[in-house]
């Protein structure tokens, strides 16, 4: 062999499983879950009190029909078993020549888990990807962050039910799915994507107390270091993100006895959401 012929290394099985599976977007997924355990400290619980569903009666079976079992477990279970959608949807694409066996399976494992809740995550997954077939402008592209809302923070609003959540999520979802669509040079208008970014950040002091956004920046900001090591092109979209929460933080401290500033405006708005000490 030519010395000067580059050999290409194949990555192990582990990697591909990575790759295909698009597992490192868990990041995400798994502050979602973790977000639920902190507003709902009972979804971790076993049994029925556990099970966010049990005051429906026979309808909860077809939210959970695992009763039995936490709601917030199976949000962290189904927030794995839910990849398989990426496989499937590059097969779907022609991207890959085979239907993946593993994926199909994991997807039916996730319907069994939380059907309500995968079939409001599958929508929003849909809604994103039907913008490759409709058009692109500014108004669809904001129809489609809010399937991100549904995809990744669909746990806060089905298992953790709380429904306050929707508007600091919405924006949320607008804002980081526009300014990935910035970054790969996919969106209609830069500018209209720009403003909604900073919606975001606007409206965060009006929902959250200042632990609560000190957390943030401190789960955030080192996932987001781990995101531009693995995508190096993406660095100045976190670098966005990571300066963005630096000044919340900053914000929080100078009016932290009016946060959640929503509560100031309208008592009792959002409900007392600490947990107790769990041990």
């Amino acid at each position: 062999m030519d010395r000067m012929t580059e050999v290409r290394k194949e990555p192990s099985r582990l990697m591909k499983f990575i790759q295909d599976y698009r597992i490192k977007m868990l990041i995400p997924e798994l502050l979602v879950v973790f977000g639920v355990w902190y507003l709902a400290p009972n979804s971790i619980k076993l049994g029925t009190e556990g099970n966010m569903y049990w005051f429906l009666g026979p309808i909860s079976l077809l939210l959970q029909p695992l009763y039995f079992l936490p709601s917030g477990l199976l949000a962290f279970v189904t927030a794995i078993t839910l990849h398989g959608i990426y496989p499937l949807d590059n097969y779907n694409e022609g991207k890959i020549p085979n239907l993946p066996k593993a994926a199909v399976v994991m997807i039916v494992l996730s319907f069994a888990f939380l059907p309500g809740l995968v079939a409001m995550q599958m929508l929003g997954y849909f809604m994103t990807e039907a913008t490759e077939y409709l058009s692109r402008n500014p108004l669809w592209e904001r129809v489609e962050s809010v399937g991100d809302l549904l995809f990744y923070a669909g746990p806060m609003f089905f298992v953790g039910l709380q429904w306050w959540l929707l508007i600091p999520v919405l924006f949320l979802s607008q804002a980081v799915d526009g300014i990935h669509k910035i970054a790969h040079h996919e969106t209609s208008n830069n500018k209209i994507t720009a403003l909604v970014y900073f919606l975001w950040p606007i409206s965060i002091p009006f929902f959250f107390s200042p632990v609560e956004i000190m957390a943030m920046a401190a789960l955030s900001i080192p996932a987001f270091a781990f995101y531009s090591y693995i995508r190096p092109y993406y660095t100045y979209v976190t670098a966005v993100h990571t300066l963005t929460f630096a000044l919340l933080v900053v914000v929080a401290v100078l009016i932290a006895p009016y946060l959640p500033l929503m509560n100031e405006i309208l008592p009792g708005f959002i409900p007392d959401h600490t947990p107790p000490k769990i041990w």
